[in-house]
C-alpha cells in the first residue's frame, strides 16, 4: 500500500505516477548550497521491492559522484490547471552500463531503492539563474505612469521560476533612482524576454506582476538590490520558464566538468 503526504492533494498511488517511460527529474542535494537537477526517464520499477531502474542521465551520474541526499521528482496537474511536483527519497544502490534492454539494444542505466513515502518537492527555488551574454534577460517595468526598461534604470541580475533580482543604480545622470524607492510588497506588473544565445529558439516573453520581496542598499555602494516575488505564473509559464533555467544550470554543469 503506497503511503501519500496528502490525501486532499494526491489520490493517485506511486503504481499510477512514477511508471515505466515517465520522464522524470533527478535531484541531488536540494537542501544543500549546490543542487543538481537533471533529466531523465524510468525503464522499469518494482514496486514490491521499492525499486526502480532509471535511464543514466546527461551528463551522467558516475559512481565516484559523492552526493548527501537524492530524490526522484514529477510534475502532476491537479484540478483547474493546478501543478503539484511530488517525490520520493531514494539512493543509488547499482549501475548498470551496457545493460541489455532488447535483443539488439543496450543502454546505461543505474537502480534506485527508494523510500515509499510521497513528498512534496520544490524544485523551482534550488537554482538562480545569473544572467549572462548567453541566457540574456531583459525586462520592462511599469511604474505609475512611467515605464521603465532595463539598461539604463535597471538591470535583471538573476531569476529564478518563483522570483527576479535588480541591479538597480542608485542615480541616473544627477538624480536619484526612483526605483529604489519603491516600498516593500508593492505589486508592479512587468514583462520579461527571455533569450539563449546560439539557440535557434527564439526569446520568449512572460508578462505577469511583481511583489516586491526585499531591498539592499549600502551607504556606500553604487548600486542596490531589489528582489521581487513572481505574482501567478500560468502552467506554460512555470514550465517554460523551469526549462530555460534548467538548460543554463545543464550549460554550467558541463562547463564545470570540462575544467
Amino acid at each position: 500500500m503506497s503511503l501519500h503526504f496528502n490525501q486532499l492533494d494526491i489520490d493517485e498511488a506511486i503504481e499510477d505516477i512514477f511508471r515505466a517511460g515517465t520522464r522524470i527529474e533527478v535531484a541531488f542535494d536540494l537542501e544543500g548550497e549546490l543542487p543538481i537537477v537533471l533529466p531523465t526517464s524510468i525503464h522499469g520499477c518494482d514496486y514490491a521491492a521499492n525499486r526502480m531502474l532509471i535511464y543514466q542521465t546527461r551528463p551522467e551520474v558516475l559512481p565516484s559522484f559523492k552526493y548527501q541526499s537524492m530524490d526522484i521528482a514529477i510534475l502532476l496537474e491537479k484540478e483547474l490547471n493546478r501543478m503539484v511536483r511530488v517525490g520520493l527519497r531514494c539512493r543509488i544502490i547499482k549501475f548498470l552500463n551496457k545493460h541489455r534492454i532488447s535483443e539488439r539494444v543496450t543502454d546505461n542505466f543505474f537502480v534506485i531503492e527508494y523510500d515509499p513515502r510521497l513528498r512534496k518537492i520544490n524544485l523551482r527555488t534550488t537554482y538562480r539563474l545569473r544572467t549572462s551574454l548567453r541566457y540574456n534577460v531583459e525586462a520592462t517595468i511599469r511604474l505609475g505612469n512611467a515605464t521603465y526598461v532595463s539598461g539604463t534604470y535597471f538591470t535583471v541580475q538573476d531569476i529564478s521560476v518563483t522570483g527576479v533580482g535588480f541591479l538597480v543604480p542608485r542615480r541616473v545622470g544627477k538624480k536619484d533612482n526612483p526605483l529604489l524607492n519603491i516600498p516593500l510588497d508593492t505589486q508592479i506588473p512587468i514583462l520579461l524576454t527571455l533569450a539563449e544565445a546560439q539557440s535557434d529558439q527564439k526569446p520568449f516573453r512572460i508578462s505577469t506582476d511583481i511583489e516586491i520581496a526585499r531591498k539592499s542598499i549600502a551607504d556606500t555602494a553604487a548600486n542596490g538590490f531589489v528582489g521581487a516575488r513572481f505574482g501567478e505564473l500560468g502552467p506554460e509559464d512555470q514550465e517554460t520558464l523551469f526549462k530555460y533555467i534548467h538548460n543554463a544550470q545543464l550549460y554550467e554543469i558541463r562547463n564545470i566538468k570540462r575544467i
